[in-house]
Formats: C-alpha cells, sequence, structure tokens
C-alpha cells in the first residue's frame, strides 16, 4: 500500500502554546484563547496589449490575523494607555507554537513581529452573561520567522 496520511498526524488545535513579547519581556500568552494569523499577497491585475487575458502580479504583502483573548491582564491595556500619555507605541510580538505530542511531524514555531491589536478590552460587565469575559480582536504584523518546521509524517519518510 502507498504513503498515506494518517489522522494521528494532523495537529489538533489546542495542542501548543503561545508568548507575548513586549519591550523586550516575554511571557506565556497565558490570556489567549484563539488566535489566526495569515499572509494576504497584494496582487495586481493588468491586461496587456495583444493578450485578451489579464495578468497578474504580486506586489506586496500584508500580515493579518484575529485573536479571541480573555480579560484578565493589565498589560494589553497597559500598551494603550503608554500610547496615550506619550505617544510611544511598545514593539510586541507573539509567538506561536503547535505541538502535538500525538503526531509524528514535530512542531512549528513562527514569530510574528511589530504586532498591531486593533483593539483591547477596557471593561465589560453583563448582568445576564455565563460565559467567560473574552474579547475578539484583529491584529497587523509587520514580519514574521519560522523558527521551527513541520518534517514528514514518519509513515512518508
Amino acid at each position: 500500500m502507498g504513503a498515506y496520511t494518517k489522522i494521528t498526524d494532523l495537529v489538533t488545535g489546542s495542542e501548543g502554546s503561545a508568548f507575548i513579547t513586549t519591550d523586550g519581556q516575554n511571557r506565556y500568552f497565558f490570556e489567549l484563547s484563539k488566535i489566526e494569523a495569515n499572509i494576504e499577497f497584494t496582487v495586481i491585475a493588468k491586461k496587456l496589449l495583444g493578450h485578451r487575458m489579464k495578468q497578474h502580479k504580486v506586489v506586496g504583502a500584508e500580515g493579518k490575523g484575529s485573536m479571541t483573548i480573555y480579560n484578565v491582564s493589565p498589560a494589553a491595556l497597559a500598551v494603550y494607555q503608554q500610547y496615550i500619555k506619550d505617544g510611544g507605541v511598545p514593539q510586541i510580538s507573539i509567538q506561536v507554537a503547535n505541538d502535538d505530542p500525538s503526531s509524528t511531524i514535530g512542531k512549528r514555531t513562527v514569530v510574528m513581529r511589530n504586532c498591531i491589536l486593533s483593539k483591547v478590552p477596557v471593561a465589560y460587565l453583563e448582568d445576564g452573561s455565563e460565559d467567560l469575559n473574552t474579547t475578539d480582536t484583529d491584529f497587523t504584523f509587520d514580519d514574521l520567522d519560522d523558527l521551527e518546521r513541520y518534517v514528514l509524517p514518519e509513515n512518508m519518510r
């Protein structure tokens, strides 16, 4: 039988960890509930003389993401208070590792640099809520490094 993907080698989304670095201080991103980040290409389309179809060219890229955070940390609000008070914006990096011990493909770790969260929680109360206090926010990032990469599953090596 040929090589195939085993379901045990697919990575579970809840297996991993995240760290946030603000002004050089690295800490476990304990208030993170969910994170998703993507790179989106900026593409131009142009029909050139003598061609009936448009051609496409990548002219840039943009890092975008979204996350859900628990409203339990004073650190995020402090970042924005710093901007409001003195105009300074600290450098923020977010490092995410997917590490499912049941998989044979190993660990993947990426770090996104120069992150800007579009909003942070200031206050939230709701008299009828029994849900955990969370905030959904978008973010951008300007650079990234792929620190560790998945390998081929054991049965395909």
